[in-house]
């Protein structure tokens, strides 16, 4: 997999200037080390609503497979939002606010500070049908491969299997499959700015040593995070989110051929919580979970 986790380079109709790799050669670096290898690939979340992105795939690897997991919209949203003020991109701490407003948002911290956030918004990133669709054009569908995310979380090693199987790859006989993106709050956004984006006030202690460096901000980060379930939302909004979703919903269904009724009649178990969970993988090239 990428040495960034997501390069963005094929979205840069989303996020332009602000991608992890805005030059070939800085998204090639990325896989220097990958020479043998019988599949390479990245995971970046913003090819899905990106419009150029299968195109520009198709195109820079013709032979490439593409991995898709989808989730219960609301539940993408709401953990978005999460994972957007955690990462200093969100100010509008009420989710039911946040999704409503047309208000833009501005870096608070990092290398674009004081610069509009270059992000789809919460409902452009829920738009699956459509979305999932354009890489069927590009690819064919026997190319994509959808996940829906209840099946992976309900049996995770027969989801693995089967991307192992689309990708032609042997099984390892992994059994184990942890939660390793749950839900996290900050106590004091300062500090996570400073987590984020550590580049004054204790950076100089890295260039005297490595190891009391990665001492300090893990020091940090435990007392920094807490670790817990998204909040409910508001039984009212959630109600109505399921009838702005509703037609959306059922035109995923007739895509992927699945029954999706639950998404719409209940809230998804609370200790499912991934990050981002509405997921677009990359692949000639293995995925993350």
């Amino acid at each position: 997999m990428s040495k960034d986790k997501e390069p963005n380079f094929f979205a840069s109709d989303v996020v332009r200037h602000q991608r992890n790799s805005t030059t070939l050669a800085q998204y090639l670096s990325n896989f220097d080390r990958a020479t043998g290898k019988k599949r390479i690939g990245e995971a970046s979340t913003a090819y899905l609503a990106s419009r150029k992105a299968p195109r520009e795939i198709l195109d820079f690897s013709p032979s490439a497979q593409i991995i898709i997991m989808v989730r219960n919209p609301i539940d993408v949203i709401h953990s978005m939002h999460s994972f957007r003020i955690f990462g200093t991109e969100e100010h509008i701490t009420r989710f039911e606010l946040a999704v409503d407003s047309w208000e833009t948002r501005y870096w608070r911290s990092g290398p674009f500070r004081g610069e509009p956030v270059l992000r789809s918004s919460y409902r452009e990133i829920t738009r699956f049908s459509e979305q999932i669709q354009r890489y069927f054009d590009a690819f064919g569908e026997e190319r994509v491969h959808v996940i829906v995310f209840d099946d992976f979380a309900k049996a995770p090693s027969i989801a693995y299997e089967n991307v192992l199987s689309f990708l032609g790859l042997p099984s390892d006989k992994r059994s184990n499959f942890e939660i390793i993106n749950g839900n996290r709050r900050v106590r004091s956004q300062a500090l996570q700015k400073w987590l984020m984006y550590p580049y004054t006030i204790l950076r100089p202690i890295e260039h005297v040593s490595s190891t009391l460096w990665r001492g300090v901000r893990g020091i940090a980060r435990r007392i920094n995070y807490v670790h817990e379930p998204h909040p409910a939302i508001e039984a009212a909004f959630r109600q109505r989110l399921e009838r702005e979703y509703a037609p959306e919903v059922r035109n995923l269904e007739r895509l992927l051929g699945v029954n999706l009724d639950h998404w719409l009649a209940r809230p998804s178990p609370a200790n499912l919580n991934l990050e981002g969970a509405a997921s677009e993988f990359r692949l000639g090239e293995p995925s993350r979970a």
